[in-house]
């Protein structure tokens, strides 16, 4: 493990952090780390934006074939086919946007896709 001192941090976001490790039963180290893995881990290569189409489909192939994470936004249907579990979801889509209507696979978690939609209208499973 590395030690580190870290100057400039806002005393009120240090005193916020510390609260937060203290309420998890972590050590502020230790909350530093996951908080640092999970940005890095948001950052997987590039980030491609899809959208501004009437409908669109995507498989688990079309997920699997880009070699970073996507941005979908601006689609009236989203459609995902049943091959799509949440892990793929989870490892290649940043975000959805601004989306009229979205059907999910049943074995998706409306919970675990809602982490990662703002301003949909609908989201049904099918």
């Amino acid at each position: 493990m590395t030690n580190v001192t870290i100057r400039g941090i806002d005393d009120d976001t240090y005193l916020k952090f510390s609260a937060e490790a203290t309420l998890r039963g972590m050590s502020i180290g230790d909350l530093a780390t996951q908080a640092m893995r999970s940005l890095i881990e948001q950052n997987k290569g590039p980030i491609y934006r899809i959208g501004n189409m009437d409908h669109l489909t995507i498989t688990r192939n079309d997920l699997e074939s880009i070699d970073g994470t996507v941005i979908i936004s601006n689609i009236d249907r989203l459609e995902f086919e049943p091959d799509v579990d949440w892990a793929v979801i989870k490892d290649h889509i940043q975000m959805i946007e601004n989306v009229d209507r979205m059907s999910i696979p049943r074995t998706v978690s409306k919970f675990q896709i809602l982490t990662r939609v703002k301003n949909v209208e609908r989201i049904e499973s099918v």
